[in-house]
């Protein structure tokens, strides 16, 4: 297991999967260096596509779709990285990708790359709690691992250990601004008295409400994401949560994950290897991984990857040829007439190499046109947009009962979690139609068609007109059923 560098601003540290010590950049000329990439640098798009497609179609489908839909830039160079997730029971591939442009990852990496010119690893910074599994011991289950940190907070969602969805949470500063205090003392506050009522007193009692509500949205909007990916990969329910907020878990989350349906998740600080800078320790780990081939699929965003040596290059290898040519004929002369033949041959090489190159480069040219019509596409889509704007005006006096409705549907969002938890039930989807009616495709293992029953009738006790279905039947020891839900 090789050690590797981990870069973080003008500071490198050395880790060897254990520990994590500082170190001098001048270790990086022999070992691989790692840093990690804020979420806020990176641009993300979510598509599907059909399973039959091989590797480098689904890379080049991928790369396209993030230009056409993930908003970026033509002009501009990028560097992409994706995660692939199978879905057996719908025959196609849903991909992640993951990109910067050259510009911000070489703003963001400005200060490391006057130490050192290579960064083997480039790694998007919410990934790396995949390394927890391989390095603790640790069953790999449905976890969520929350991040609270001053600059971003983030929440990671792992299934079965591999990861499957990510959620941007508010970072300290933007907690800071809401509350209208100093960034240091809304840190130093929510680690002394964390989210308990009985903890604020005095002049501090102000803030528990705010610092309630602007929590209890960030855990909705989790929810609604774990929500989200039950039917694409058949989760039951969160088991574990890992807070990482500097060693604590912070007092009185846990209430907050209760009140949405998660009473029995276990909620507890993340530990890494006992160290003290846990989060950074992670990203560590993760570069550690991916050096020694412990990470499945692993993510980099990296421009700035080490050459190889000068006698592995092939300019390298053209000279020692050479010299070797020369000292030989020194001691045969008829050497040349051989390796002439030898040349004649690598020049034939190098044909055949600058041919393939253009071939690619046609095949470069086709794509970057069906990018630039594309771009025409949505140009000309723009305009339309621009003349319809009138209609906006109109959407604008209607926005109170807009709101209100988005209130009624989220209400039923939220109803539907906490019965689905309740009664050990699980939705392949959820849709809602309007303020009126919800239809959910509810599934329940042989032993719990009853709970299907319970869980119908509890939308009633909860006050809405009827919840009805029209079949229940097994289909592989598992109950399926569609059920309508009448508000």
């Amino acid at each position: 297991m090789q050690s590797i560098v981990y870069l973080e601003g003008t500071n490198a540290w050395l880790c060897d999967g254990e520990t994590l010590t500082p170190c001098d950049h001048s270790a990086i000329k022999k070992i691989p260096s790692g840093a990690s990439l804020p979420l806020a640098k990176l641009q993300v798009g979510n598509f599907k596509f059909s399973s039959r497609l091989n590797p480098q179609e689904l890379e080049i489908q991928t790369e396209i779709k993030m230009y056409d839909e993930g908003g970026l830039d033509s002009s501009a160079e990028y560097a992409i990285s994706s995660y692939y997730h199978t879905l057996e029971f719908q025959d196609s591939t849903l991909v992640e990708s993951f990109a910067i442009s050259e510009d911000d990852l070489n703003q963001h990496c400005e200060t490391m790359l006057q130490n050192t010119q290579v960064i083997d690893w480039a790694i998007p910074s919410f990934i790396a709690y995949a390394a927890y599994y391989p390095y603790h011991e640790v069953k790999p289950s449905t976890d969520l691992f929350y991040y609270i940190g001053m600059h971003e907070s983030y929440a990671v969602l792992f299934h079965d250990g591999k990861y499957i969805a990510h959620r941007r949470s508010m970072s300290i500063e933007e907690v800071a601004i809401e509350l209208n205090m100093d960034p240091e003392a809304c840190s130093e506050l929510l680690h002394e008295k964390g989210l308990l009522e009985a903890n604020y007193t005095g002049s501090d009692a102000e803030y528990f409400e705010q610092l309630q509500f602007i929590f209890s949205k960030q855990i909705e909007k989790l929810v609604h994401t774990i929500n989200h990916k039950r039917g694409l990969f058949g989760i039951e329910g969160i088991e574990r949560v890992f807070v990482d907020f500097a060693g604590a878990k912070m007092e009185g989350l846990d209430a907050l994950f209760s009140a949405y349906g998660m009473e029995s998740v276990k909620v507890e600080a993340m530990a890494c290897k006992d160290v003290e800078h846990s989060h950074r320790f992670i990203q560590a780990l993760y570069v550690h991984g991916c050096a020694n081939g412990l990470i499945e699929l692993p993510l980099n965003l990296s421009l700035f990857e080490r050459k190889p040596v000068w006698y592995k290059r092939p300019s390298g290898q053209f000279i020692s040829i050479a010299a070797a040519a020369l000292l030989v004929s020194l001691l045969h002369p008829g050497y040349f007439y051989v390796k002439a033949h030898q040349w004649d041959e690598g020049i034939s090489e190098a044909q055949k190499a600058v041919k393939k190159m253009q071939d690619d480069t046609i095949r470069l040219s086709k794509k970057v046109k069906v990018l630039q019509d594309q771009q025409s596409e949505l140009k000309s889509q723009t305009e339309k947009i621009q003349t319809d704007n009138g209609v906006y005006q109109t959407t604008l006096q209607t926005l109170p009962v807009l709101k209100e409705g988005r209130y009624i549907r989220q209400k039923m969002m939220n109803d539907s979690v906490q019965l689905l938890g309740n009664y050990q039930l699980s939705a392949l989807t959820l849709e809602q139609n309007g303020t009126k009616s919800m239809q959910i495709h509810v599934i329940a293992d042989e032993k719990k068609r009853n709970n299907i029953a319970r869980f119908m009738e509890a939308w009633m006790a909860q006050g809405y007109h009827s919840a009805r279905t029209n079949e229940v039947y097994l289909d592989k020891h598992v109950y399926e059923s569609k059920i309508e839900v009448i508000r």
